[in-house]
């Protein structure tokens, strides 16, 4: 299992950088409720649209909501219909396929970053919009070649003996993946009716770092994705990644990354 999860993740990564999609994949909670921590934790950074656009959607609270709601009905449509295109209310273009489960749908793989005018209306950001995703149709040509073997693999990966799952650690851990940029202890402690030391306990415990150092790291992830794909000022990504103060994400950035927010773009670029 350990070698076939590797190869996952690298083929994920190979689709992303060298064929220039933007892949992810996404689960029910049923599937997410009965997943090996080490298979959770291995997916993670593949379970979000990574392009800047959708990172600077979900800074609003409502948005976000209808994003995590609008996963839950692809997950439905999949099993009426199998693979499909679509637009999500942001306006971005996406190629949905399948993946099973003893034949049951357990969850899909998203090739995404392309626009497509939002049923919604006009995006809220629209240069942003435009600079962020691709004008270009999705390549269902090239998504048929390479998006199917990925989704085999996931499904060969279920098969596998795997080890006990703690479905209580799970739905927190991906909780706090899904709000970590406007996330409290407090707001955790009301979704899963517990307390803050057990919370806090657990999560430890399991991950290694606390919930706000573990968010305070994906918030530096997304920083990192705005600085090299945009020209958006520092202290604006600072405040749309969750930070309230700039001087603060900026320490945290120099110690993660060993240059500060500036000195990064200028090198990525």
């Amino acid at each position: 299992m350990e070698q076939l999860m590797k190869e996952i993740t690298a083929y994920l990564d190979y689709l992303n950088e060298q064929c220039g999609l933007q892949v992810s994949v996404h689960f029910g909670k049923e599937k997410l409720n009965h997943m090996p921590e080490s298979v959770l934790t291995a997916l993670q950074p593949y379970n979000a649209h990574q392009n800047p656009y959708c990172i600077m959607v979900k800074r609003n609270g409502e948005k976000h909501r209808r994003c995590l709601r609008a996963q839950q009905m692809v997950l439905q449509k999949c099993k009426k219909c199998g693979s499909f295109c679509g637009v999500c209310h942001a306006g971005v273009s996406e190629f949905i396929y399948p993946i099973y489960e003893d034949g049951a749908v357990a969850g899909y793989a998203a090739a995404s970053g392309y626009r497509k005018p939002a049923p919604s209306g006009e995006p809220e950001d629209i240069q942003l919009w435009k600079d962020s995703l691709s004008p270009e149709e999705i390549p269902q040509a090239l998504c048929g070649r390479v998006m199917p073997p990925l989704c085999r693999m996931l499904e060969l990966l279920f098969l596998c003996p795997m080890d006990s799952a703690d479905p209580e650690y799970n739905l927190i851990f991906q909780y706090v993946n899904e709000h970590h940029n406007q996330i409290t202890l407090s707001e955790i402690c009301r979704e899963f009716g517990r307390s803050r030391s057990y919370i806090s306990h657990m999560f430890k415990s399991r991950c290694g770092v606390t919930i706000r150092a573990y968010c305070n790291r994906l918030k530096l992830e997304d920083a990192k994705n705005l600085l090299g794909k945009t020209d958006l000022p520092i202290t604006e990504i600072a405040l749309n990644v969750g930070f309230g103060d700039v001087s603060y994400f900026i320490r945290l950035f120099r110690e993660r990354f060993s240059m500060t927010p500036l000195q990064y773009r200028k090198e990525y670029r």
